[in-house]
């Protein structure tokens, strides 16, 4: 698994993604964990139409023993992150976004 899987990370030409960069936290690992941190990157940012609903439905598919564990991680991994870095208002951001599905 990549472990920091998220659109910064992806090349891509006319909407097909070529290639993955930035291996160096490769591990072994569960590849789910990767959409589920490709979620966490996408609520970073705008979003073109569509594709964060594409990403919730394949995670929706997911099985909650896989999921729920996976969006905890992240959950307390971006929370932690934005208390360390960041202003109040971000710690609230992925707050929210954890709050989906726990």
């Amino acid at each position: 698994m990549h472990q920091d899987f998220h659109h910064s990370n992806l090349l891509a030409v006319d909407g097909t993604v070529t290639g993955v960069i930035d291996w160096d936290g490769a591990g072994r690992g569960d590849r789910r964990f990767d959409l589920v941190t490709l979620r966490f990157g996408m609520h970073a940012q705008e979003q073109p139409p569509g594709v964060v609903r594409r990403l919730d439905d394949i995670l929706d598919a997911l099985p909650e023993d896989i999921l729920r564990p996976c969006w905890a991680h992240m959950s307390l991994r971006m929370t932690d992150w934005a208390i360390r870095h960041f202003a109040p208002g971000d710690v609230e951001h992925w707050l929210d976004l954890a709050e989906q599905r726990l």
